[in-house]
């Protein structure tokens, strides 16, 4: 059982880095309630991303390259058939995010991030292909898009989160290739930015650098790091991401097409070696995070949560996190009715539990995938 313990404002940013003129928000209100998880599955490797199906089945895409299913609480022994044979496992780099197409109930597509090439050339590919009626295998899977980035070694800031706006285009987070950190400011490749296109993978009307002379035509923003929580809120109609920082410096922002999110220009983060990327924290025509993180917390996936099992929660955003020395646990970032952020609540923080991704069920249930040597999923529920 786990009570949520810990409220806490925007973290305070380090001497080298920060600013005495910030002002965080205040806690958020406490949950009222008693909480604990609930062992759903397990025996997951490397668990990135979660799908649910109208039906309540489950869909987890594993890192190592494989698709799993879920069923009234049972993990398929056999992986989900059909997906692409060239997944790149290296370092970050595999299988990673998974979306159901808006109107699945009729064509019952899925969409795919995973990475794709060579240890020394790789990128971030999406690809989408039909699920079979039983569940069990993707049907004419191919790939629909390939992050234009150049000569990108490493393996590591693949981004990869994918997120439906309510126009039918399909937004999808591509990293800064970790070693190419300069290129996020150059808008003439996809290196740091998030990019927007059609469900069949082109580009739509209306990317803000479309026939911008040399600039790439599908990035709707760019600054960015390694955005691996990624949003679209109907309600409020505001998009929400969240990113890495390096050593500190973990980012949640309101995304704005055509919007520059500084990296790595400006930065609340240093190396890992303590050694500073910029001295400035915020410059003209650079967009400041709602909330930043130091020491990081290694953010992973995020939901808006709207359901009848947590009504306290309605509206606000549910991210997961996975480490770092004030990581590992859930955080609520409590939102107003405009969107904005009031304050932080941390929860189950005794666990000791590094969180991958956040759901919400048919149910209404979170539902949360964990990162262990033997992962599972698992439900947030209301303890006796």
């Amino acid at each position: 059982m786990s009570r949520s313990l810990f409220a806490l404002p925007l973290i305070s940013i380090l001497a080298a880095c920060g600013s005495a003129a910030d002002t965080p928000p205040p806690p958020a209100e406490l949950t009222d309630v008693d909480l604990t998880l609930t062992t759903i599955a397990d025996g997951l490797g490397n668990p990135w991303g979660m799908a649910f199906l109208p039906n309540g089945d489950l869909l987890v895409s594993e890192r190592e390259g494989r698709l799993r299913l879920v069923r009234d609480g049972v993990l398929d022994e056999a992986p989900i058939s059909g997906l692409p044979e060239d997944i790149l496992v290296f370092r970050q780099g595999g299988l990673l995010d998974i979306e159901l197409h808006p109107d699945f109930e009729t064509n019952r597509l899925v969409y795919l991030t995973y990475a794709k090439g060579t240890e020394d050339n790789n990128s971030t590919a999406v690809a989408r292909g039909t699920l079979s009626v039983d569940g069990r295998a993707l049907e004419g899977l191919e790939d629909i898009f390939a992050s234009n980035v150049p000569g990108k070694q490493n393996g590591f800031h693949f981004g990869s989160r994918l997120a439906w706006l309510d126009d039918g285009t399909l937004l999808v987070s591509l990293g800064d290739g970790g070693g190419f950190r300069h290129e996020s400011q150059n808008t003439e490749n996809q290196f740091g930015t998030i990019v927007r296109m059609t469900e069949d993978g082109a580009v739509p009307d209306g990317n803000p650098f479309s026939g911008v002379d040399d600039a790439d035509p599908y990035i709707w923003t760019y600054g960015n790091r390694n955005v691996q929580g990624l949003v679209f809120d109907a309600t409020r109609g505001r998009v929400y991401a969240h990113e890495h920082g390096p050593q500190g410096g973990d980012e949640l922002n309101v995304i704005e097409p055509g919007t520059n999110y500084g990296w790595p220009a400006i930065t609340y983060g240093v190396n890992y070696d303590d050694s500073i990327i910029s001295e400035e924290t915020e410059a003209e025509g650079m967009a400041q995070p709602a909330v930043k993180w130091v020491p990081s917390i290694a953010p992973s996936g995020m939901v808006v949560y709207n359901g009848e099992a947590h009504p306290g929660w309605n509206g606000d955003l549910l991210l997961g996190a996975m480490g770092g020395p004030d990581g590992r646990k859930l955080v609520r970032v409590d939102l107003n009715d405009a969107g904005d952020v009031l304050g932080v609540e941390n929860l189950f923080t005794d666990e000791g539990i590094s969180f991958r991704d956040v759901e919400v069920g048919p149910d209404g249930h979170v539902y949360l995938a964990t990162v262990e040597p033997s992962s599972r999923i698992l439900r947030v529920d209301i303890a006796d």
